[in-house]
Order: C-alpha cells, then structure tokens, then sequence
C-alpha cells in the first residue's frame, strides 16, 4: 500500500470512527472501574491533548491561511477569556481548574483552548450547508452550549473543574454560547472554510462519551 493510499485511509471518516470508539470505549470501561479509574485520570490531559491533533491534522492540511488565522485567534482569545475568568469569575462564574486536565498557565489546563477550537470548528462544519451567517452562528452556540451542558457533571465529578456555587451558574452557558456564536460569525463573514468532516466526528464521540459517563457514572461517584 502506497504512502499516498495509507493518508486516504488514515483520513477516512468510517476508518477513524472505529478507531475513535475503541478508544473512547476503552476509556469508558476505564472510567467505570473503580481499580483503574486512577490510571484514567492520570492519562487524561496526554489523551486529550494527543487525540485533539486527530482532527485539526486535515484542516491543517488544507492549507488555508484565513483558517490558520482564525484557529490561532480563537485559541488565544478563549484561552485568555479563560484565564480572565479563573482569576475574577466574570467570564463564566466564579469556579477553578482542579488537577485532572494537567498542566497549568495561568491556572489554566493548556487543552481547554484546544477543544474550544474544536468543538466550534465540528459545528461550523455541520452548519456550513446553511446561507445565514447569522443563524449559522446562533447553531454553532447552541451546538457548543449543548456540548457543555453534558459534560458539566462529568466534569465536576472527575475534578476537571469545580464551581463555587452549589448549581452551575446561567452566567456559564450564556458565556459558552456568546465565545461560540462570536467565533463562529467572524468565521462565516470573512468566508472561510473547512472541508474536512474530522473536526464533527471527533466531537461526536467526545459528546458519547460524556454522555454515558453522565447518565451512568456520575450518579454513583
């Protein structure tokens, strides 16, 4: 099999769903056992920040400056509205990174910007069919609002995060949906485009993942 033949392969949505989901099942089965939970844990920032490359690999690939230039800025951006929300609770509410996701600058873990680009990128790309910037912006922060709204308890009960009000605060997902809509608008307006279908792909696994993990873990941690 030639190199060119192996990166169609490698690169195909049907070939990197299965591998996506054995790995993300194993995760799973990790996470729900009580002997190997720690291990989970511990490989979560590594296993994150290597799997996120998955799908920015194509995008990157297709070579499109105006592309790099938004990725880049929406990286710095969340991650300072980020950092600006750990150290003053304006942003999201008042909460804190715990130890789980690894790494900190400004205590932030450095794979949250990182699956912020990724998850608006997956729902710009399920959204590019419609004409309407506007309300291509408004499901890219519905979408990314969603996505959150599952892994919060996840989240929470792993130690990614704890907030310091008892319920996660509306001020969270109004912020969630204004960083999405805003990036995604900017997106639409200057004409980009993203051909790859990765980006959603590896959000929906992700999404699956949290998913069961809320409705079959959390109630029991």
């Amino acid at each position: 099999m030639n190199n060119k033949r192996k990166n169609r392969l490698w690169q195909s949505p049907f070939v990197l769903s299965i591998f996506l989901s054995v790995f993300y099942g194993v995760g799973l089965i990790g996470h729900f056992l009580p002997s190997t939970r720690p291990l989970m844990l511990t490989v979560t920032p590594y296993f994150l920040f290597s799997f996120a490359l998955i799908p920015l690999v194509p995008v990157v690939r297709e070579r499109r400056h105006g592309v790099y230039l938004w990725a880049l800025s929406t990286l710095v951006i969340t991650f300072f509205l980020e950092a600006l929300g750990t150290h003053t609770g304006l942003i999201f509410g008042s909460y804190s990174y715990g130890s789980t996701l690894g790494l900190k600058l400004f205590q932030v873990p450095m794979d949250i910007a990182l699956n912020w680009l990724i998850v608006i990128m997956a729902v710009l790309s399920l959204t590019a069919s419609i004409h309407s910037s506007f309300l291509a912006a408004l499901l890219v922060g519905a979408g990314a609002v969603l996505f959150d709204f599952v892994m919060e308890p996840v989240a929470i009960a792993l130690d990614y995060w704890t907030w310091q009000a008892v319920t996660i605060p509306l001020q969270n997902y109004l912020a969630w949906f204004g960083i999405a809509f805003t990036a995604a608008l900017v997106f639409r307006l200057v004409r980009l485009r993203v051909d790859t279908r990765i980006p959603p792909l590896y959000v929906a696994v992700q999404f699956v993942f949290f998913l069961v993990l809320r409705l079959f873990l959390v109630p029991y941690i």
